[in-house]
């Protein structure tokens, strides 16, 4: 029982202590992570993907650019 106490005292010390974890994004990404953040509203002309990012003229936003895969 004391050993329980224990390991749970330091794991709590150890999650508390580590602080916020940080968001990893790919460089293409921060400047839209940083604005959506921030409050800013993107302007796109032609829509946002699903990791918000802007769409290019005739992209289609769905994965697999809206076509099944092979074999679903």
């Amino acid at each position: 029982m004391r050993f329980f106490l224990i390991a749970a005292a330091l794991a709590t010390l150890t999650l508390a202590g580590c602080g916020k974890p940080s968001q990893a994004l790919p460089e293409t990404e921060k400047d839209a992570y940083e604005r959506i953040i921030s409050g800013q509203k993107m302007e796109c002309e032609h829509g946002l993907d699903a990791n918000g990012n802007c769409l290019k003229a005739g992209a289609d936003p769905r994965p697999y650019g809206g076509t099944s895969k092979p074999g679903h």
